[in-house]
């Protein structure tokens, strides 16, 4: 009886260790499994961080400029204005020649401010094709005037849009009749927005600062934004002049921001000294085109800028400009680099004379060039591309259209 009760014993102490040692196997097994785990999540959080940003905007690494300088900047603000989380915000600086295009993307989110002369739609519409912006939640054209709602009309054939802004419903020129025509089509109402109106793009925080009275002169009617994102501030301000920037100034708003767009693409009679000593960017950014008629960006505001320290970045020398923000770091890429001194302003090469005299032409609407009506481009132009026009060779300019460099119309 004692045999047979110390083999049963054996065999469940034998039992016993058995499951012992499966349990001791199992627990070690899992413990190298969370730890595995644990890896693979950190792995991936930091793959997932790295490609933030295309997974915020939508935008492809191919589609960001070459980076021949890339220059990050600490922002000097210190209050808070947005909660931000692992975002980003990328604006884009469109290089449509003598003119305005700025896009802004924010949380699949995005905002288009101007569109360039007519002659860069081509420009805005691939832009947005290559991006795949399907929808625009708002477009804004800060003024009508053609170096600025030129190109708007091919944003809306590229993409459909949420809300239009424009400080007046009615102009007259093309460019704003072509614009206000594709708005009708996507039955989207203009709206002029009023001074203090607030909105969302994504996480970034967008305020009308201006214009905060009317003016008779289609520039100090500009449409002027501040965006916030995080802790970092940009202003956008058309082409509003002195007179519009004094106003604005004595309406209190704040204006400290860390990218300026510099007004009226560097005209003297713009961008102040006491408007730089409100906004205090740290970063400034001018549209315009190479070797433009117009001598911009000018002396004065350059040495403005040169004076205070400010970063200058050139759409006429260095192409399109992206700045980055994740809220607290600003990364400024550009398309080109430069050996030119961005703070030397161009030689302004001689205009050819205007007789003054009224003259009929051809306007390519699609390309933005005008035509001597015996041009041979003439000929070959589909119809439903030509506009034609009388009156004299410098309203056309006025108006944004660039002569044709066959005819010299």
């Amino acid at each position: 009886m004692i045999s047979k009760w110390l083999k049963k014993r054996r065999s469940q102490w034998k039992h016993l260790i058995g499951m012992i040692l499966i349990c001791a196997l199992v627990l070690a097994s899992a413990c190298g499994k969370v730890e595995n785990t644990v890896s693979s999540a950190t792995s991936e959080k930091e793959a997932s961080s790295m490609q933030a940003v295309e997974t915020d905007t939508s935008i492809t690494s191919s589609s960001v400029p070459s980076a021949s300088e890339t220059i990050e900047t600490e922002s000097p603000s210190t209050e808070s204005t947005t909660e931000v989380s692992g975002g980003v915000l990328e604006v884009y600086f469109i290089d449509v020649g003598q003119g305005d295009a700025s896009l802004l993307c924010c949380d699949g989110q995005y905002m288009l401010i101007d569109g360039g002369p007519p002659d860069s739609s081509d420009v805005i519409f691939a832009f947005l094709r290559e991006h795949d912006i399907a929808k625009l939640d708002y477009i804004v054209a800060t003024h009508p005037d053609a170096d600025h709602i030129g190109g708007l009309a091919a944003a809306l054939e590229a993409s459909e849009v949420g809300r239009a802004f424009c400080p007046v419903l009615e102009y007259d020129n093309y460019s704003f009749q072509a614009f206000s025509d594709r708005l009708v089509r996507q039955q989207v109402e203009l709206e002029t927005p009023s001074c203090g109106m607030e909105f969302e793009l994504g996480i970034a925080h967008c305020t009308v600062i201006g214009p905060t009275e009317e003016s008779e002169k289609t520039n100090n009617n500009s449409i002027v934004i501040r965006v916030t994102f995080g802790n970092t501030s940009f202003l956008f301000t058309g082409d509003a002049e002195g007179v519009e920037e004094d106003s604005i100034l004595k309406s209190g708003c704040d204006l400290a921001s860390d990218v300026l767009k510099v007004s009226h693409h560097g005209s003297e009679y713009a961008t102040t000294d006491a408007w730089l000593e409100e906004v205090k960017p740290s970063i400034a950014v001018i549209s315009c085109g190479m070797d433009n008629s117009y001598g911009f960006p000018t002396a004065p505001v350059l040495t403005r800028l040169k004076q205070r320290g400010v970063n200058l970045y050139r759409t006429d020398l260095q192409g399109d400009i992206l700045i980055r923000s994740d809220g607290e770091i600003l990364e400024v890429t550009t398309e080109k680099d430069t050996d030119q001194d961005v703070f030397t302003e161009p030689i302004l090469e001689p205009a050819v004379p205007d007789d003054g005299l009224e003259h009929d032409y051809v306007i390519n609407v699609r390309t933005g060039k005008f035509h001597n009506p015996d041009c041979d481009a003439v000929s070959k132009m589909d119809e439903k591309n030509k506009q034609e026009y009388h009156g004299t060779r410098n309203s056309l300019i006025e108006e944004g259209y660039a002569p044709c460099k066959m005819c010299a119309p």
